[in-house]
């Protein structure tokens, strides 16, 4: 399957031309006012080949949010593979994920403002990727002498925070946003809170 965010190839597949439709529509017209025929037509297939796919327009959020979220997970796990100071790692993966909601800002309100609440399966894949996202958090800064569960619930706190961040920051505001300022504020949070809790773990 053809990436749909960074790529600008011709698409020939039917499976990736409804969804890159459908990403179109989504952002676009929205997920309510979209159609299963508005999809077809846009895609230039067939109903039958549409439902040899997916059996809804809910099922195809689904498939594409997952789609959507792998895509953005290896960007920005890339992004910190690249970077060899670990205590740089954390700034620059939540760089990466600012950029990548910035340039993408119709997929990002799609993603965490619009779709929520639409359906079962759309929350599913939403919570796997909140997860997924919480365990890159817990790799940029955890250290030999933190594995326990409550650094893992501390990486989703901070992934919920991030994403807050983003809706109110990136996605709803009308002013001009400095990303690597941000990144590094949210950055220091993490790093911050992360020292905070592993000193004080006694307490918990």
């Amino acid at each position: 399957m053809e990436p749909l965010l960074f790529t600008n190839k011709a698409l020939t597949n039917p499976q990736d031309k409804i969804l890159n439709a459908a990403l179109m529509l989504y952002t676009e017209k929205g997920f309510r006012e979209t159609t299963v025929l508005d999809i077809v037509e846009c895609a230039r297939v067939s109903k039958t080949t549409f439902y040899n796919f997916f059996k809804s327009k809910e099922e195809l959020l689904a498939h594409l949010f997952q789609s959507l979220l792998d895509e953005v997970l290896i960007k920005v796990k890339l992004a910190t593979q690249q970077e060899e100071r670990m205590s740089n790692k954390a700034f620059v993966g939540i760089k990466r994920y600012l950029e990548i909601c910035m340039h993408h800002r119709p997929v990002a309100q799609l993603l965490l403002v619009s779709s929520v609440g639409v359906s079962p399966a759309v929350e599913e894949v939403r919570y796997r990727a909140h997860v997924r996202f919480a365990e890159f958090i817990y790799g940029t800064v955890k250290t030999d002498a933190a594995s326990d569960e409550r650094i893992r619930i501390f990486a989703q706190a901070m992934v919920g925070a991030i994403n807050e961040v983003v809706v109110q920051k990136v996605i709803r505001s009308d002013m001009q946003t400095d990303i690597e300022e941000l990144a590094r504020l949210l950055s220091r949070i993490v790093q911050g809170s992360y020292k905070h809790l592993i000193n004080h773990k006694g307490m918990l």
